[in-house]
């Protein structure tokens, strides 16, 4: 609206606004004439255009045609009349939709708005997160060697989801177990879905970013490929090879953040494959004393070079769950489905770090081959763990992985180390009292169940290469007598992993300690 001075004029002299009245005071006071009557648009014609003003005219010509066609609405009976129509609700009424028809300017009749926009069902949800970061304990209770530090996996740093962020792995979770029930079809997986899980859909389809392999490739983008009608139309995989990396950080972080070596250890995105090869090579070496006229002694490159072959391996999982509990918010959904998985992950992921035999599993620590053995001798002493401390070269704690040296060995060893008096008539104990520190030796001390009490360890976990795979694979079944008379859905999911340690000297190994 251009608000002039033959406009002002007119509204103070014929609405009663005052001289000193605002801008939005004369607009709203001139959107009230219009809507009364009072002021006809061929006067507010007049009052607004000044010259040379074309876009002016322009402007009010549309609102001309906008009046003219609501008032000839009226007047064939299309609006919907009352026998005592209240004046400020049809006058309200009538300049809502001739504000809608010209693009919905954001007028405000009585203080309220009539630029009205019903919301997206993402936007119902806050958007806000916050940054993740390590606690100060393990779920041990033993102190986190990356206390106060930001949450990172396989070089990306991760946030604590919004509450957007949980509704929409939420509704991509039920998706894909309503697609996979129907057999892969996801067009019917998606119609067994309610109006407000399908709005999240769309909105993810378009907004979020998707994590895909392509052609052999990984590469993150904005939005499904083809949108929303491509994922549905997708009948084999419902989506699954392209999750949204919102869904894949709610799985990622519950085992980030409470794990004993997982959280330590090198994490490396896989693309695609079930082995992945590569090499590890030695040190070369060098001499003084070279002179004139005499070859240089070529390096023995005999073993220099040896593969790193690592197999990656499926790790799976599967519970029941109601039917009926499906059918609840996608938020409380998606918490529990994750929660679920990352806690046994957590789990599972510990414990092929310390202890994997490398045929059906990633390959552990205390089986890798090379490492430094140290003969315990069955008796725990303070010259044995320093024989393990010390296995490890110096050389090998350099000041990017040093943080991540640790001891690793089950409780009772734990125990047993803490329990080591000062002397034999000094009850003091050597490592002090601080039994919930969980450390020695200024290391830390990790706890793994796994182990046999004779198994302990002292590793570089970041030397430690874990190779992970995009996305869960969840499959699900109703079929069975069980499940039937049950009304549940048997879920499964699916992970895969690989992983070994880079070098055995980079730790140092004992099976002798005392049983």
């Amino acid at each position: 609206m251009n608000l002039t001075e033959m406009l002002k004029s007119w509204l103070v002299k014929n609405c009663g606004v005052a001289k000193d009245a605002t801008d939005d005071e004369f607009r709203k006071a001139a959107a009230a004439a219009l809507v009364k009557g009072t002021l006809t648009p061929a006067k507010m014609e007049k009052l607004t255009i000044e010259e040379g003003d074309e876009k002016a005219v322009e402007t009010l010509g549309h609102l001309a045609k906008s009046i003219d066609s609501l008032t000839s609405q009226m007047e064939d009976g299309e609006l919907e009349k009352s026998a005592e129509p209240d004046t400020k609700q049809v006058g309200s009424r009538r300049f809502s939709k001739m504000v809608s028809s010209m693009g919905g300017t954001p007028v405000e009749i009585d203080g309220k708005s009539v630029d009205i926009r019903v919301k997206e069902a993402a936007e119902q949800y806050d958007t806000t997160r916050k940054s993740l970061s390590y606690p100060e304990t393990t779920k041990n209770g033993a102190p986190h060697p990356l206390a106060g530090q930001r949450v990172k996996d396989a070089g990306r740093t991760i946030d604590a989801p919004s509450e957007q962020d949980k509704a929409l792995a939420g509704a991509w979770a039920k998706f894909q177990i309503r697609t996979a029930q129907q057999g892969g079809i996801a067009e019917r997986g998606f119609a067994m879905l309610t109006d407000h899980e399908k709005s999240l859909l769309f909105y993810m389809a378009d907004n979020s970013d998707f994590d895909a392999s392509m052609n052999g490739k990984s590469r993150t983008r904005k939005g499904y490929a083809g949108g929303m009608k491509a994922l549905i139309d997708d009948s084999t995989s419902g989506g699954i090879e392209a999750a949204p990396i919102v869904f894949d950080d709610m799985v990622i972080q519950t085992p980030l953040l409470h794990g004993e070596l997982y959280p330590l250890v090198n994490v490396v995105p896989l693309e695609r494959g079930r082995r992945v090869e590569g090499v590890s090579t030695g040190t070369v070496t060098a001499s003084w004393g070279g002179v004139d006229d005499t070859a240089i002694d070529l390096f023995n490159t005999a073993s220099y070079v040896s593969a790193f072959d690592t197999t990656v391996f499926r790790w799976e999982g599967a519970i029941r769950i109601g039917l009926d509990f499906l059918d609840d918010s996608p938020i409380d959904f998606g918490a529990h489905i994750t929660a679920q998985y990352g806690e046994r992950m957590l789990e599972d992921l510990d414990d092929v770090i310390a202890a994997g035999n490398g045929t059906t599993q990633p390959e552990g620590i205390i089986n890798k081959s090379g490492t430094t053995s140290v003969n315990f001798g069955s008796t725990t002493s303070i010259g044995n763990y320093e024989s393990l401390r010390f296995g490890v070269a110096k050389a090998e704690h350099r000041p990017d992985v040093a943080k991540t040296a640790v001891f690793i060995g089950n409780e009772t060893s734990y125990q047993r180390a803490r329990a080591l008096p000062v002397g034999s008539s000094d009850a003091r104990r050597l490592f002090g009292m601080d039994y919930d520190g969980y450390s020695i030796m200024e290391r830390p001390y990790k706890i793994n169940e796994t182990l046999a009490n004779t198994q302990i360890m002292y590793a570089i976990l970041a030397r430690y290469r874990m190779y992970r795979r995009k996305g869960i694979d969840i499959r699900t079944t109703t079929e069975g007598d069980t499940l039937v008379r049950r009304n549940e859905m048997m879920i499964v999911a699916m992970a895969r992993y690989g992983g070994q340690l880079e070098r055995g000297a980079c730790a140092a190994v004992t099976t002798s300690a005392p049983s």
